[in-house]
């Protein structure tokens, strides 16, 4: 594999990610891998939200905070996705 490519498996959830070059020779490609790592970030935000939750009720109240500080970095990410999307789509 290159070194801009390669997959890794997550056992916690029901999909693979595969990293590897996607075309992006126009608008409409760019716009379609824009939008699937929005939702895909999204789905990623939405898991760390529930894992601070469990570790919270678990008494790891600290472990908690950090997953917790993650999941608002990934969400905050993810808004500038959405707004990056939301311009692209506006063309």
């Amino acid at each position: 594999m290159s070194e801009h490519e390669h997959h890794h498996d997550h056992d916690h959830h029901d999909h693979e990610h595969h990293h590897h070059d996607h075309p992006m020779e126009n608008k409409e490609q760019v716009k379609a891998l824009l939008d699937y790592n929005y939702k895909h970030n999204t789905s990623h935000a939405d898991e760390l939200k529930k894992l601070a939750d469990k570790l919270e009720s678990l008494g790891y109240a600290e472990a908690a905070a950090k997953v917790s500080a993650a999941e608002k970095l990934f969400s905050e990410g993810n808004a500038n996705l959405k707004a990056a999307l939301d311009l692209i789509s506006g063309d």
